[in-house]
C-alpha cells in the first residue's frame, strides 16, 4: 500500500524542522567558559645580605716554571772531544764535581812542556846574569848598566813571562775536562765523542732541580691588597703562595714563598714577583716549562664586603632591592673581583639585600619575588651565609 505523497512531505518537514531547532538551540546556549587561573609572573631572584669584616682577599694569576740556577756549558779551548760521560745526555742527572766529557789532552800537555822549559831557560839566563855582575864588580860610581840593572831586570821579566806562560798551559790542560760545576739535570745536549768543538761553543744547559721559581705578573694596585710596601722586603714574608697545575699527567698542587719582587712597571702597569719553590718538600716535583695557576694571600683587608660575582650589575654597580621589593642600581667602590666574589669597601651597608641576577638581562625598576640565600653557601673566608 503507498503512502500518500502529501504524508511523505508531512515527514520530511517535520524532520527538517527538528534539525533546525537543534542547531539554532547549539547557537543560543554557549558552552561553557573553562577557569582560568591567575598565573605569578613576578621573577624569583636570590638575594644575600651585606656583612662587613676583615678579609684576606686572594689575588689570581698565573706564570711558567723556571730553573732557579741554569748554567750554560762550554770550555776556554777547543779541541777533539775523546770521551763522553753516559750521564752527560738530554734529562741526564749530574753531581757537582762530575766530569761530563774529556778533550784530547796530548797536545796541551805538549805546550805544558815547552812552558816548563822556557821557565828552566828563563831561571839558567837570571843566573847567568847574576855571575855577570858579580865578575864585572860594578861600583857606585859606575853607570847602571855597567851594574848590570837593567840586565838584572830583564831576565827576571823573562823568567815572570815563562812562568805565566806555564799556568796558562797548565789551565788549559785542566779545562780539557769539563766539569758540573753544581748539581742538577741536563738539557739541550749536543755533544758526541770525535767531535772537533770551539772554544766557547755551548754544549748543554744544566739547571738545579731542588728549587724552582715562578715569575707571576700582578697588577700594581694588587701589592695593596697583599700587603707589600715597596721599599720593604719583610713584607714578602707575609705572603703565601699556592700553585696548582696538571703535570705528569697529574693535578698538582705545590706551595710557594714569594722570595723578591721586580723592580719598576712594565707598559701594561704590571710588576712581577719571584716565587720559589723547594722541591725536596713536594710529593710531585715542579720542573721548568710546567705552566701553573697561582694564588696568592697576604694580611688581611679591614671592612671588606664580600658578594657573590652574581650580584654585579655593571662595572661599578651591583643589583639591590628596595622597599617595595623592586630593582634597583647601587653604585659601590670595588676594591678587587674574580671569578667567584666581588669584594667592596664602600656604598653598601648592613641593610642591603644584594640581588643575585647572574648574567639575566633585567631592568630596573621591575618588581622581583626575593629568594633567601641557599643554607650553607659558603663566602670567600670560610664562613657560612
Amino acid at each position: 500500500m503507498k503512502v500518500p505523497f502529501s504524508l511523505r512531505t508531512l515527514v520530511a518537514l517535520v524532520a527538517a524542522g527538528v534539525m533546525v531547532l537543534a542547531v539554532v538551540s547549539l547557537y543560543m546556549v554557549p558552552p561553557a567558559q573553562p577557569d582560568i587561573r591567575q598565573q605569578d609572573n613576578v621573577l624569583s631572584l636570590d638575594t644575600w645580605s651585606v656583612k662587613w669584616s676583615d678579609v684576606v682577599i686572594p689575588v689570581h694569576t698565573q706564570g711558567m716554571v723556571r730553573a732557579r740556577h741554569e748554567l750554560p756549558l762550554s770550555l776556554e779551548v777547543s779541541g777533539r772531544v775523546e770521551e763522553v760521560s753516559p750521564a752527560f745526555a738530554d734529562g741526564g742527572r749530574v753531581m757537582a764535581g762530575d766530569v761530563l766529557l774529556r778533550l784530547d789532552p796530548e797536545p796541551f800537555e805538549l805546550e805544558v812542556v815547552s812552558q816548563q822549559n822556557a821557565v828552566h831557560a828563563a831561571r839558567l839566563h837570571v843566573a847567568e846574569t847574576k855571575a855577570r855582575a858579580r865578575v864585572a864588580g860594578g861600583s857606585s860610581r859606575s853607570s847602571a848598566l855597567g851594574r848590570f840593572e837593567p840586565q838584572m831586570d830583564e831576565a827576571r821579566s823573562r823568567l815572570a813571562a815563562a812562568q805565566a806562560g806555564l799556568r796558562q798551559a797548565q789551565r788549559q790542560l785542566e779545562q780539557t775536562e769539563l766539569v758540573a760545576s753544581i748539581s742538577g739535570r741536563l738539557k739541550g745536549v749536543q755533544v758526541m765523542p770525535g767531535q772537533h768543538l770551539q772554544a766557547g761553543a755551548v754544549l748543554g744547559q744544566l739547571y738545579q732541580e731542588d728549587l724552582v721559581e715562578v715569575r707571576l705578573p700582578v697588577r700594581d694596585d694588587w701589592l695593596a691588597l697583599l700587603g707589600i710596601v715597596p721599599g720593604d722586603d719583610a713584607s714578602l714574608d707575609t705572603v703565601s703562595a699556592r700553585l696548582s697545575g696538571r703535570f705528569a699527567g697529574r693535578q698538582g698542587q705545590w706551595e710557594g714563598k714569594v722570595v723578591r719582587r721586580e723592580g719598576g712597571l712594565n707598559r701594561n702597569q704590571m710588576m712581577h714577583l719571584i716565587v720559589q719553590v723547594a722541591n725536596f718538600e713536594q710529593d710531585l716535583p715542579l720542573e721548568p716549562g710546567v705552566l701553573v695557576q697561582a694564588e696568592l694571600r697576604g694580611a688581611p683587608t679591614s671592612a671588606v664586603a664580600v658578594l657573590p660575582r652574581s650580584a654585579q650589575a655593571g662595572e661599578d654597580s651591583i643589583w639591590v632591592l628596595d622597599d617595595e621589593k623592586r630593582l634597583r642600581r647601587q653604585s659601590v667602590a670595588i676594591l678587587h673581583y674574580d671569578n667567584e666574589s666581588l669584594y667592596v669597601h664602600d656604598g653598601v651597608t648592613t641593610d642591603t639585600q644584594a640581588v643575585l641576577a647572574g648574567d639575566l638581562q633585567l631592568l630596573e625598576g621591575m618588581r622581583i619575588h626575593p629568594n633567601p640565600p641557599p643554607a650553607g653557601l659558603a663566602t670567600v673566608d670560610g664562613t657560612r651565609q
